[in-house]
């Protein structure tokens, strides 16, 4: 196959990254730019376009409703979309519904977005040749993007089931009061030292492990709610809350205790003892405190920081609430910095590459953006703001 033999058309209101998409697919492949979505759809009903690709933040038609059209318009043009972490929610939902065959993050890299194109006219060449192959190409794509978004639900399972582990075994430990109680509902009151002591723990111990677990178990069921929805095409849009953020930010605190013994380090807290509200769910922001948390401890355990220390800190201002996760470990090289976030990038051995970038996609649904600072040798900043429910 020729790839010159067949057009990629690229929308983007943005001049400079038109001139960009051009000057670097150019010389391989046969493009032609333009500038809004009404071009794009007038194009398409003059010319065979084999592989379309739009931006996604666009003024006027967003880049899923303008491919919406052209599936209209010319179902065999192979749909594709460029997109910020802070849009990816409706280009799933795209993806799962058949009007996206793929999806490419800002920034994107070029080696990888070459690839991609060429992948786009193979599968326009084989749709033109036999529809029902195209369509089990997108069922691929599909498949493919399910499998994203399951690695990073199971990703982010793992803290709270540790969690939930953790406190079965302290709980069960507390079992052994059981025979007690059962004395104490009868009548007998007579209890040793031990059994008194026992009884105590208890009486301390319970409520804060029935929170927890209760916790737990609520965060994992909407996770996997999450994943159901996706499965069955449901394209509703994502449940916005209203939540105090410190409780949950105490509950991944002690989700995490658990990484800072294994790593010796320290956690804490930093910041006011009542914060604003902020419009998001729980486990929106518990997917994202765990998620840096665990990051800073792992970096902290696998360089052996002595005194590490990882710090959650909260700060109110005029622009909403600011949070952050700091820890004091090696820092993070500038080319490595440059890739964190991009899905199944990583440089752990037993890394997913799945942290960060689930991370920033929830940061940006919410309203904010994630960045990431970091010095060699003084250690690394993971900060974001979310508007609040009283910030003007």
């Amino acid at each position: 196959m020729n790839v010159r033999d067949h057009l990629i058309l690229y929308v983007d209101d943005e001049h400079a990254n038109r001139v960009v998409f051009e000057i670097t697919f150019g010389k391989t492949f046969r493009i032609k730019c333009v500038s809004s979505a009404e071009e794009a759809i007038a194009l398409v009903a003059q010319e065979h376009i084999a592989v379309i690709v739009s931006d996604q933040r666009m003024t006027g038609m967003s880049g899923d409703e303008l491919l919406k059209k052209v599936k209209d318009v010319s179902p065999d043009t192979v749909r594709m979309i460029v997109t910020a972490y802070s849009d990816l929610e409706p280009i799933l939902n795209a993806v799962n519904e058949g009007l996206v065959a793929r999806y490419v993050v800002k920034p994107w890299d070029r080696v990888e977005l070459e690839e991609t194109l060429r992948w786009a006219l193979e599968a326009y060449v084989a749709g033109k040749q036999n529809n029902a192959l195209q369509l089990r190409l997108m069922q691929t794509e599909r498949l493919r993007t399910l499998g994203q978004v399951s690695a990073a639900v199971l990703h982010d399972l793992n803290q709270p089931v540790m969690a939930v582990s953790m406190s079965a075994e302290q709980l069960n430990d507390l079992s052994r009061i059981a025979p007690v109680l059962v004395r104490l509902s009868r009548g007998d009151t007579s209890l040793t030292p031990d059994e008194r002591a026992i009884l105590g723990q208890l009486g301390e111990d319970l409520p804060e492990l029935a929170s927890s677990l209760t916790t737990c178990a609520s965060f994992m069921a909407d996770l996997m709610k999450q994943m159901k929805q996706f499965q069955r095409h449901d394209t509703a849009p994502p449940a916005s809350g209203d939540v105090a953020p410190l409780p949950v930010i105490k509950l991944a605190l002690a989700m995490c205790r658990g990484g800072s013994m294994s790593s010796g380090s320290k956690l804490a807290y930093d910041g006011p003892a009542e914060l604003p509200r902020v419009r998001a769910t729980s486990t929106d922001l518990m997917q994202i405190f765990v998620n840096l948390v665990r990051n800073a401890q792992q970096a902290l355990e696998e360089h052996a920081v002595p005194q590490g220390t990882v710090i959650l800190r909260a700060v109110v201002g005029d622009r909403g609430l600011t949070l952050s996760v700091t820890d004091n470990g090696p820092g993070i090289p500038p080319e490595v910095l440059a890739r964190l976030g991009t899905p199944f990038y990583t440089t752990r051995e037993a890394g997913t590459g799945l942290g960060v970038a689930q991370v920033k996609r929830l940061v940006g649904r919410l309203g904010g953006e994630l960045r990431i600072e970091s010095t060699l040798g003084k250690g690394t900043t993971a900060i974001f703001t979310l508007p609040t429910l009283t910030a003007t």
